[in-house]
This record gives C-alpha cells, sequence and structure tokens, in this order.
C-alpha cells in the first residue's frame, strides 16, 4: 500500500454536499478483518503511537501485503486503507473465513437515518449468548410464565410502532426529500408495513437461527465487555429503559418456549418479549435554497397562534402546528414588552413562541475563509449549516437542561468556538451522560457570545494540551468574539476506555433527579415509561461528533422534544438531522471503520460555535 499516495487524500468540501469519501482501495488488495468489538488504528506501527481511530467487529478492510513490523504484536503491523496500523492477533485476522466475521458481517447502514434497528427494554431481562432452552429461560428470569401469559394478551398493542426516522425519504446526501410524506418509501416498506422479525433486526420475518447458534451452542466467543465463562449462558442484564442496538433476530420452537431472540450488534440475544421495537423521531430540518432560506422562524411551542399587531396590542390569530417553519422578512413590532417577528405572508409570531435561525451580525472567520462550520443557538435551540457566509440547512435540536447556565456547575451547553475532534458512527451512553469511549473532561469556564450572532476574534484556551488534542484540531482560534473557554464536563466512565477518543466524553439524556431505580422484578408488565428514562444504557447512540472535552453533537433516538432543552450538555439532534450533519462534516470517516480523530492525518475537523 502506498502510503505517501493515500496521506494525500483529503475531503473535499462541496457547496451543499456531504463530505467527499476517501477514495476506495485497489481491488485486488488483501483484506484483514476484525474480531474484536473494537480494534484500534494506530497512525505507526506501535501501540503507543496516536490512535486516528477504530474499527467494528466483522469489518473487513483493505491492508498492505506484508506487515511494516512486529514490535509488541506478533501477528504483525499491517497497515490499512487509507492510512493507520491495526495489530493482527486477537483484535484481527488475516483469516478471512473466521466464524466471527461471517456472524458479524452486518454492521451499521450508513445509508439510513438509523445506522441500525433499535429497541428499548420493557422489563429486566439477560442477555443471552446462546439459544436458551426452556428450562433455562424459568430459572434465569423471574415470574417468567406470569410474564408469558401477559405478553400473549397484550403483544398487539405493546409491540406497535409508529412512523419514525426512517421512514422519512432522503437522498444520498442524507437531506429529506421535498413533497414526500413520512413513510412513502417507493418500493421501499414503512415501518407499519413491516413486521416484528425485522422491526427487531431481522433480514426477513422469518430468518433462521444463525449458523453460530445452531444445536443450542455457540461458535463464536463472547465478545461484549461482561466477561462470563465460557460455560454462561448469559452476559449480564439489561434493565428497564436500556436501549437496544440490533443487528438480527430470528424465531424459536416450543424447546424455547417459541419466543423470538434479537441479536444485538455485540452478539447476544435479547428475548423479543421484554423488548419493544423503537423507530425513532420523525422530525427534521429544512434545506435552505435561494427561495427558502433564512431567517427563520420554528413554533417550539403546542398551542401557538399568529397575531396581528394594532397599536400597543397584540390580537392572536390562527394556530400554528408545532415545529411548523416560517420564512420572516426581517421586520419586527413591540406590544406590551414582546417583540413580535413578521412573517413572509404577513403574520407576526411571538418571540416567547418560536426559536430563530438567523444570520449573524459579524462573520466568523470560517466564513470569511469559505469553510463549513456549525452554529448552534441555545436560546433558540435551533442549528444553522453553514459553507462560507451560504447556511444550506437548519433545524431544531435540544441542548443542555440548564440553558444559559454557567457549564462549570450545571448541565449548560458549553459556549465558545470549536472543530469537531472524534466522529464515532456509534456508542455507548448511559443516564449520567458517560460513553464506552468516554474520558475525564474538564468543566467549562464560560464564553461570551453575541446572541444574534457568533463571537468576535479571540482565541479560546483549552485545558486539554495532549498531544491528540491539540492535532485533533479544537478550533481554538478559528473566532470572531469568544473569549476564552476551556472545554470540559462531569462524567464517569461506564468502562475501560475502549478505542480513539479518550477526549471524549459526556452525552445522552439526563436521568431524572425522582427517577425510579429498577429492582428485581420491577416493570414485568406493562409499557415503559418514556424511552431512555431512568437508570439505563442507550447502546450505539448514533452519528457523535465531540467538539469539546465531554461535549458532542449526536442523535437522540430516545425523544422526540427537539426544540426544547433536555441534555446534560451535548447537543441532541433527531436521526435525521444527526445523519445529515455526520455525513457533511469534515473529515469523512473512512469506509470500514466505526470512528475517526480529526487532526493533521484524518483531516481538519468541521468548526463549531455555540453561543446564545
Amino acid at each position: 500500500m502506498d502510503a505517501g499516495t493515500d496521506a494525500e487524500v483529503t475531503p473535499v468540501a462541496t457547496q451543499g454536499l456531504n463530505a467527499l469519501p476517501v477514495p476506495p482501495p485497489p481491488p485486488d488488495k488483501p483484506m484483514l478483518g476484525v474480531t474484536a468489538f473494537v480494534t484500534n488504528v494506530y497512525a505507526e506501527p506501535r501501540d503507543t503511537s496516536k490512535k486516528l481511530g477504530y474499527l467494528r467487529v466483522g469489518t473487513k478492510v483493505a491492508r498492505s501485503d506484508e506487515p511494516a513490523g512486529k514490535a509488541g504484536c506478533p501477528g504483525g503491523w499491517y497497515q490499512i486503507h487509507p492510512r493507520g496500523y491495526v495489530c493482527v492477533g486477537k483484535d484481527a485476522t488475516l483469516d478471512l473465513e473466521d466464524p466471527l466475521l461471517k456472524a458479524a458481517s452486518r454492521g451499521p447502514n450508513l445509508r439510513k437515518a438509523l445506522p441500525y434497528h433499535y429497541a428499548f427494554v420493557r422489563a429486566v431481562l439477560p442477555l443471552y449468548l446462546r439459544v436458551p432452552t426452556a428450562d433455562e429461560q424459568q430459572k434465569s428470569e423471574f415470574k417468567l410464565k406470569d410474564h408469558l401469559d401477559w405478553f400473549e394478551q397484550n403483544k398487539g398493542m405493546v409491540q406497535k410502532v409508529t412512523l419514525g426516522a426512517t421512514d422519512v425519504a432522503i437522498d444520498e446526501r442524507g437531506v429529506p426529500l421535498p413533497g414526500k410524506k413520512v413513510g412513502e418509501l417507493g418500493l421501499g416498506k414503512n415501518s407499519l408495513e413491516l413486521g416484528e422479525g425485522v422491526l427487531l433486526g431481522g433480514e426477513t420475518e422469518n430468518d433462521p437461527i444463525p449458523f453460530w447458534l445452531e444445536g443450542g451452542k455457540r461458535a463464536i466467543p463472547n465478545i461484549s465487555e461482561f466477561a462470563v465463562p465460557d460455560y454462561a449462558v448469559f452476559a449480564d442484564r439489561a434493565r428497564r429503559f436500556t436501549g437496544l442496538s440490533l443487528v438480527g433476530s430470528f424465531p424459536t420452537g416450543p424447546e424455547s418456549l417459541g419466543r423470538r431472540f434479537a441479536i444485538t450488534a455485540d452478539m447476544r440475544l435479547a428475548p423479543n418479549t421484554k423488548i419493544k421495537p423503537d423507530t425513532g423521531s420523525t422530525w427534521h430540518g429544512v434545506e435552505l435554497t435561494e427561495d427558502f432560506t433564512l431567517p427563520l422562524a420554528f413554533v417550539r411551542n403546542r398551542g401557538v397562534r399568529t397575531y396581528q399587531i394594532s397599536g400597543n396590542k397584540a390580537t392572536p390569530g390562527e394556530e400554528l402546528e408545532l415545529r411548523s417553519i416560517h420564512q420572516l422578512t426581517g421586520r419586527l413590532r413591540k406590544a406590551e414588552g414582546v417583540k413580535y417577528y413578521r412573517t413572509k405572508d404577513k403574520q407576526f409570531l411571538s418571540e416567547l413562541d418560536v426559536g430563530l435561525a438567523i444570520a449573524p451580525d459579524t462573520w466568523p472567520e470560517a466564513a470569511e475563509k469559505g469553510e463549513k462550520w456549525i452554529e448552534v443557538s441555545i436560546k433558540n435551540q435551533t442549528l444553522v449549516l453553514w459553507e462560507g457566509k451560504r447556511p444550506i440547512y437548519a433545524t431544531l435540536v435540544s441542548t443542555g437542561q440548564a440553558g444559559m447556565g454557567d457549564p462549570k456547575t450545571t448541565t449548560a451547553t458549553v459556549r465558545g468556538v470549536f472543530r469537531i475532534r472524534n466522529k464515532h458512527i456509534s456508542a455507548t451512553m448511559d443516564s449520567n451522560e458517560s460513553t464506552s469511549e468516554g474520558g475525564q473532561p474538564d468543566r467549562v469556564i464560560n464564553a461570551s457570545v453575541s446572541q444574534s450572532g457568533p463571537p468576535k476574534e479571540s482565541p479560546a484556551k483549552d485545558k486539554d494540551s495532549s498531544p491528540a488534542a491539540k492535532k485533533a484540531g479544537k478550533g481554538t482560534k478559528d473566532a470572531k468574539g469568544a473569549k476564552n473557554a476551556k472545554a470540559g464536563g462531569k462524567d464517569k466512565p461506564t468502562a475501560p476506555v475502549a478505542p480513539a477518543a479518550k477526549d471524549a466524553g459526556k452525552n445522552a439524556t439526563a436521568a431524572p433527579a425522582d427517577a425510579k431505580v429498577p429492582r428485581r422484578g420491577d416493570g414485568e408488565y406493562g409499557v415503559t415509561r418514556r424511552r431512555g428514562e431512568g437508570t439505563y444504557k442507550l447502546r450505539d447512540v448514533p452519528y457523535i461528533q465531540y467538539f469539546a472535552s465531554g461535549y458532542a453533537l449526536h442523535t437522540a433516538y430516545w425523544h422526540d422534544v427537539f426544540g426544547t432543552p433536555r441534555s446534560h450538555g451535548c447537543i441532541n439532534m433527531s436521526p435525521v438531522d444527526g445523519h445529515r450533519v455526520f455525513l457533511w462534516t469534515e473529515p469523512a470517516v473512512p469506509e470500514g471503520w466505526h470512528a475517526a480523530v480529526t487532526g493533521e492525518e484524518m483531516g481538519e475537523g468541521t468548526v463549531v460555535i455555540v453561543h446564545e
């Protein structure tokens, strides 16, 4: 493999389009396969060099013909496409017939708004390592007979889904197709037309038991982070409200109580009677054109009405749909101390009811240079994608619960100017907003930012001064107006720090202060509360992009309150929006990789500006 040629490949920003991917390798290149849940990619053939990203189990990538060395790696360090080195051994293999590679061949689907199928746990369940017998299930699950009787009587109601994120028709850029209603997918079936088998990850409604589970045995090793002896029936339990990512499902016969089992991304089995398929929010923003562009107003509350203004009096008119989008003229009036914005259809909207997406008063350096940049307004709960001074996409998001509070001591989102540090197709979070790729971020010192636009020029400063963080492009100088901002958060990792992003951290939504901690037998009957509520894990949260230590842009598949502050400091996006933004930002994650760290080797990250 020609390292010099690969190193020269740089994604090019194209107006209105996604980041351009790295060209594929020559078709005659040999391959290596990944046999650990995650396998790191290093900048040099040694595990003390910088991490460039990581690969997921089942992935096959092009490699060099011969290893570059064997220091600390008896199997050899092989260069992979487009750059970096992987150690062949316990985490990777040259044997492309390895059963684990075949078993885990179904990876994330980046052509869809959600890369996996998802489900939420409605009752405490063991995550089985092999297909359990009826007797093994009875011993492992509390009051199982009562639960199965309840499920049989209520299955039609409790497994019912609504149209969701993957039912929104999108183009190759991830942009929603105009004029298409939710569920209009052409020849493809929408969520209401799919059976439980496919909704839980199956390719068909009645997939056969996978080869690696035939005969009640398990032909592949346990790759989950929960280590157990080889003879174990299951590896850990999943509590209520846990979100699971699924890559397959299959029915069983009476020997296993006739239950369907869903296959999780880390190759464990979840019984269908204790999980509910989830389809995510259909909400998404809008592509901006010459005919439909800023300034815009997003309706953020229910029961909002238009107004007519006469003197100092505002008279309410027609009711507007929640999250409807309205073009503004740029004019405003005041009545009884409240600002009202004039729409192009000659109505007025109250500042108390809408979130604005408007052009900034002053342009940041990224805009002046014609770069891509992301603007997030905490006050308005809006996000706008910019290419230079041209806005191309606008939407509603959910930032930190504490709004404009101090990020050092609250769940507020950090303000300032940053660059994307690392990008993950997915990673697991918990209710303390930690990820398995997480770290111990610092707390943030407030950045002073203009309410109506990006900040004026002043270098920001970050406590994370590691070489990897510096190379990852923190964006501290690409600002007009940000005062010093130290990036951080206060999270605790849920597992040993895995792959590339040791400067990553807090994510997901906060557990309510009075959340009930699940106990044995809790919730055997009934439907779960709000998705993601309580003490839980959210597996494979999609399209995570860290821009500061402990702060990320990411998809939230577990709620649908975009336009309302909700997170522990991260910026929550709907599945359609998160997917669109992930594909657009720089650099592109190389094909076959699961995550990439920005910087000199992989490319500089897109600028992110967060202000009031």
